[in-house]
């Protein structure tokens, strides 16, 4: 008789690959936010990483994110809920987009 034994663990850190996968956001998002710094990544070798704890922070809405129209609340259970406030006007973005009201 074989028994196999599993054990449930974590990963500490992912590839930018996996870390798309993880949190279903885009690969160019997640570049542009650690250029920003709103994501922090480490690099070890040729290989950049986000840390699973800067990821879990990222997308529960502990860290800002650079552009002044996000904002985090706190939704209804206590979830956090992202969503974006109406702009008066556009709004010059850090790389150079424009970003237009919501209506």
């Amino acid at each position: 008789m074989t028994v196999i034994i599993t054990q449930n663990t974590q990963k500490l850190a992912y590839r930018i690959d996996e870390a798309v996968k993880a949190s279903g956001l885009g690969r160019s998002f997640l570049y542009e936010r650690m250029a920003d710094g709103s994501l922090k990544s480490i690099k070890i070798g040729g290989r950049r990483l986000i840390l699973r704890d800067e990821l879990v922070a990222f997308l529960k809405c502990e860290k800002p994110v650079s552009l002044s129209a996000a904002v985090c609340s706190v939704g209804p259970e206590g979830a956090s809920v992202s969503r974006l406030q109406a702009l008066p006007g556009p709004v010059e973005a850090p790389n150079s987009q424009m970003i237009l009201p919501l209506e």
